[in-house]
């Protein structure tokens, strides 16, 4: 279909209930079709539609208005007005913090709101795991507020996204009380098998073992203000996860493949089972997840399992990052260093990873290296002063803070609703408040 297309002439409507005389003149009456249509004011190829597509029996009965439908429909619509509204409500919201969505998130956002609601959707949309570019195109028709544009520098704006950051997770902190253990932060970082050794101190121009060229692993690793460490989520470049391909890994671990090797949206949700399982945060014992902003968190079955488990989360950009996964990453390349000069002709694979894992995560995830980390961000103790980062907030919507009153403290949480009461399916406001707060 043209996607700027305009029809030349309008057309006419017919009510309904003319459209059901007009037929019963015919097929009762015996007028012509012709006839009948200039009484009427009908054209007469419409008439002589109609005339087969009317129940006989309705023309013959005392019905007023036909069972079929009368007159031009438009294209259908995935989306009712209220919810695509909201959508642009949402896509908006996100650009005032700084979280401009390109036009793929939002095609792949869409897609999983109108599975969420059990929308009919055309079959593009589910083989493509996303809403088509003529949808798309549409969208933006529909709503001009919203356009494809290059995004401009954040300059002193950006303090603003800062300041929101440290008053949302202040007033989290406050509202539910977190303890330490009860706050946690997540690292995701690429291991590849295509390793770059450490600087050396020889003659100039020598050279040092390296592996060939290869795939990576992504590794999550959560860690919490307490000090505390939860065993690592691995990403498998292959299609389909297999069990042995954790042999080797710290005890406890989880994984999950895409081809690619990094995690995306259905990773995200496996991941947070994963989380949900070692940490054993419920309704009852909340605990805050902080995270960077990455395409595969954008997940609204992943988001609403967090938030019927009890976890909040909140993002910051991929700039702010903890302290701990720099150490790491420098262990898993000594470690990858000392594996190499003891398996001389060996290549490093994505086999070997785990083992590695497990031996260089002891040495980084200290619990001085984790503290320190929580300390330099800002977060534990918290100190909006300790970073320049900008930050902003993607779990918290608005809601009193405690000041240790009962009335405060009891009142409804939408993140962690009482588990004695029955909800009724979540709308888009619900499952999108995680972005920001209105």
């Amino acid at each position: 279909m043209v996607r700027t297309y305009k029809r030349k002439t309008t057309r006419a409507s017919t009510a309904p209930e003319t459209m059901l005389k007009a037929v019963r003149q015919v097929l009762v009456f015996k007028k012509t079709i012709r006839g009948a249509a200039e009484e009427f004011g009908i054209n007469y190829r419409t008439l002589a539609r109609y005339c087969t597509k009317i129940p006989r029996e309705e023309v013959e009965g005392s019905a007023e208005h036909p069972s079929c439908t009368v007159g031009f429909i438009g294209a259908r619509q995935v989306f009712s007005p209220e919810l695509e509204a909201e959508l642009v409500s949402y896509v908006l919201m996100a650009a005032d913090v700084y979280h401009t969505l390109p036009p793929k998130a939002i095609r792949k956002l869409s897609y999983q709101l109108a599975k969420a609601q059990s929308l009919a959707m055309p079959p593009s949309w589910k083989e493509n795991k996303q809403a088509s570019a003529d949808w798309f195109a549409a969208f933006l028709k529909r709503h001009p507020l919203l356009s494809v544009r290059t995004p401009e520098p954040a300059t002193l704006a950006s303090a603003f996204s800062k300041d929101m950051f440290y008053v949302k997770i202040k007033a989290l902190m406050e509202r539910h009380c977190f303890k330490p253990e009860d706050i946690w932060i997540m690292d995701e970082m690429g291991v590849s098998t295509a390793q770059r050794p450490d600087r050396i101190v020889a003659r100039k121009q020598t050279g040092s073992l390296a592996s060939d060229r290869g795939p990576l692993v992504s590794i999550s690793c959560v860690s919490s203000a307490s000090g505390g460490t939860i065993p690592p989520y691995f990403v498998f470049p292959r299609v389909q996860f297999r069990e042995h391909f954790l042999t080797g890994a710290p005890s406890g671990s989880s994984g999950g493949a895409h081809i690619s090797g990094w995690m995306r949206e259905e990773q995200f949700v496996d991941f947070l089972e994963h989380f949900v399982r070692r940490t054993e945060c419920s309704l009852q014992r909340p605990c805050l997840l902080l995270l960077d902003i990455h395409v595969s968190h954008l997940s609204i079955d992943g988001l609403n399992f967090a938030k019927a488990n009890g976890v909040t989360l909140l993002s910051f950009p991929p700039n702010l990052e903890h302290s701990a996964c720099g150490p790491l990453k420098k262990c898993i390349n000594a470690a990858i260093d000392s594996w190499m000069l003891g398996s001389p002709g060996r290549s490093v694979t994505i086999h070997h990873i785990p083992g590695i894992v497990a031996t260089a995560l002891p040495q980084a995830a200290t619990a001085d290296n984790i503290t320190a980390g929580f300390k330099a961000c800002g977060i534990f103790p918290l100190n909006p002063n300790a970073s320049n980062q900008p930050g902003f907030i993607t779990d918290c919507p608005d809601a009193p803070v405690s000041n240790g009153s009962d009335s405060t403290r009891n009142a409804p949480d939408p993140l962690c609703p009482d588990p004695s009461t029955t909800h009724p399916k979540p709308t888009l406001e619900t499952r999108l408040d995680w972005l920001a707060c209105d």
